[in-house]
C-alpha cells in the first residue's frame, strides 16, 4: 500500500530500526534480513516505482565485510546503498558498478536483439544460446544504466 501510495518513487529499509524493534539480533550473513529485503524488492517492482536502495550498513572498518553484505543487497535486487560514512562509498561503488565483462555481456545481447528485430526474427540467442528475450532486454538495458556516468563525471 504504501509503495503505490501518490508521490513514492521509491522504498528503503530502517534494518537498525527494524532489528531493535522486531528484537532481530543478525548475524555475519544477515540472513535474518532476507525476507523484509525481498518483500521491499517485490514490493517496489510490483508498485512500479523504482528499485530500492540498500540499506545503511553499521560496517565502516572493515571493507571487506562491508563489500560481501552489499553484494547481498545487490543480488537481491537493490541498486544502491545508503551510505552512513565516507569509507564506505568507495566500497558501495566498486559493488554496484558492472564490470567490463557485464556490460559487454549486457550490449552483445542489445545489439543482437535489435539486429534479431530489423531482420524481422522472432527468436534471438546470445552468445550462450540462451534465449533473450523482453525480460533479458531489461536486465541488459539496466546493467548499461547502472554502468552509466559515475560520481566524478564531468569533473576535472
Amino acid at each position: 500500500k504504501i509503495a503505490r501510495a501518490p508521490r513514492v518513487h521509491r522504498l528503503q529499509i530502517g534494518e537498525v530500526d527494524l532489528a531493535a524493534d522486531a528484537g532481530l539480533d543478525p548475524g555475519p550473513d544477515e540472513s535474518e534480513l532476507t525476507f523484509v529485503r525481498c518483500m521491499t524488492v517485490l514490493a517496489s517492482a510490483a508498485a512500479g516505482i523504482h528499485p530500492p536502495v540498500g540499506p545503511v550498513s553499521r560496517i565502516t572498518a572493515d571493507p571487506g565485510a562491508l563489500a560481501e553484505s552489499t553484494e547481498r543487497v545487490r543480488r537481491l535486487g537493490f541498486v544502491g546503498r545508503a551510505c552512513i560514512h565516507p569509507a564506505q562509498i568507495p566500497v558501495v561503488h566498486q559493488v554496484f558498478t558492472p564490470a567490463a565483462r557485464e556490460i559487454e555481456r549486457a550490449e552483445d545481447v542489445l545489439a543482437r536483439y535489435e539486429a534479431a528485430a530489423a531482420a524481422g526474427s522472432g527468436v534471438v540467442l546470445d552468445a550462450d544460446g540462451r534465449l533473450i528475450d523482453p525480460a533479458v532486454i531489461r536486465l541488459a538495458r539496466r546493467t548499461l544504466a547502472l554502468a552509466g556516468p559515475g560520481p566524478d563525471h564531468g569533473k576535472k
